[in-house]
């Protein structure tokens, strides 16, 4: 993705609970912009990329993260 570019994850309900706060790794790169539940259980996460640069969005603990979104955001079109 590009910087200035956003993604939304959509997370189906987890049957152990609400899905944990999700974290950027640095968010300086990328940062999450808004987190929201709807009433059928499904959490949407919007994260916009800052700079260039490699990032990964968690949730959960570092040490055992219950879902990770690695993002790479370049200045140009990668292929």
């Amino acid at each position: 993705m590009r910087p200035g570019a956003t993604v939304t994850v959509a997370l189906e309900p987890r049957p152990t609970g609400s899905w944990p706060q999700p974290r950027s790794s640095n968010p300086m790169l990328a940062i999450v912009t808004s987190t929201a539940t709807d009433s059928k259980g499904v959490t949407r996460v919007t994260v916009r990329a800052a700079r260039t640069g490699a990032v990964t969005i968690t949730w959960g603990p570092q040490s055992a993260p219950v879902f990770t979104l690695r993002l790479s955001v370049a200045a140009y079109p990668v292929q």
